[in-house]
């Protein structure tokens, strides 16, 4: 076995032949088990992404009625285990069948999500059916970006959101930097997303090449240069210019959603509807406060209960399409 010292020293094509090696070595063990219905490898072992691994990532996928609980799992649906072949790790989640039948359908895709950022394949299977699942949900739909552009725009208004108050309210230029650079690495996913590739590489490389002069302002200019306010504000500023150009597109679930409805919908509300989908309520605020901002939406307030049992309620923010 190699040691500490050549494993740091080896190439990366060297990596990637070990790591092979463990996979198979791996497959070749589960074969062995009737229970074990297909593996999935997440994650490429190529020589290009393969400096990125400390560990193959794998979903087992087993027969029903079998998993195997430990006292550690707690109430946890999603059963994770990691085991080792030839000194290499393996992160490995076990799926039911059934529920990887549910993970292809409806809101389950949720499971899919991020398939922009890693590959997928089977590399093990005796189940046809799951073969086709696979093969079904493995696709990058219409719908499938539509969530991911909502779920890191998101990402970057709450960001916004928080570097603004931080830099304009506290004077705190460290933590706005902070924030900015969070907003940029969101809008790097963005970018990818919208070019519908897939990029297992670190996506702030590729962001660069997509949108050069974006990342210059928000990005390489917040790094590079001495901190101040004047060069934080010029990367809000073009953060916001950025949302203004793309915020219908990248916010289409959210605003169709809002359409539809017709009406004054509560937050909780709108929440609810994307509790499926990977996007946190307090980003969805961020939103839809950006919204409001901009003239896009009204704000109002709708009526909470606290508990099940009050009979008095707080109030919500709301929110109507303009």
């Amino acid at each position: 076995m190699a040691s500490r010292s050549e494993k740091d020293d080896e190439r990366d094509d060297e990596k990637a032949e070990r790591y092979g090696a463990a996979l198979a070595q791996f497959l070749e063990r589960v074969a062995e088990d009737r229970y074990v219905l297909a593996v999935v490898l997440v994650g490429s072992l190529s020589r290009e992404t393969i400096w990125r691994r400390e560990s193959i990532g794998v979903w087992v996928i087993e027969a029903d009625g079998v998993s195997r609980r430990l006292r550690s799992d707690g109430a946890d649906e999603r059963l994770f285990r990691t085991l080792v072949e030839n000194g290499v790790n393996i992160h490995a989640e076990l799926i039911p069948r059934s529920r990887f039948k549910q993970m292809v359908e409806g809101s389950s895709r949720t499971a899919f999500s991020c398939n922009f950022f890693e590959t997928r394949e089977i590399v093990y299977s005796r189940d046809p059916s799951i073969d086709g699942w696979f093969k079904q949900a493995n696709t990058v739909a219409v719908k499938d970006k539509e969530r991911e552009l909502l779920m890191f725009s998101t990402w970057t208004f709450y960001a916004l959101r928080e570097a603004r108050k931080l830099l304009e309210q506290r004077g705190d230029i460290d933590l706005a930097q902070q924030q900015i650079l969070s907003a940029a690495h969101s809008i790097g996913y963005t970018e990818v997303i919208r070019a519908g590739e897939i990029c297992e590489d670190v996506v702030i490389y590729r962001a660069r090449q997509l949108a050069p002069e974006l990342f210059q302002a928000i990005y390489d200019e917040v790094l590079a240069k001495r901190k101040s306010r004047k060069t934080l504000r010029a990367a809000l500023d073009a953060i916001d210019d950025y949302l203004r150009q793309h915020y219908a597109e990248h916010l289409r679930p959210l605003l169709s959603y809002l359409k539809k409805q017709d009406r004054v919908v509560p937050l909780s509300e709108i929440g609810d509807h994307f509790a499926f989908t990977q996007v946190y309520p307090w980003h969805l605020e961020s939103a839809c406060e950006w919204l409001e901002r901009e003239g896009q939406l009204q704000k109002l307030s709708a009526p909470f209960k606290l508990t099940k049992r009050s009979h008095e309620s707080a109030e919500e923010p709301a929110y109507y399409l303009s």
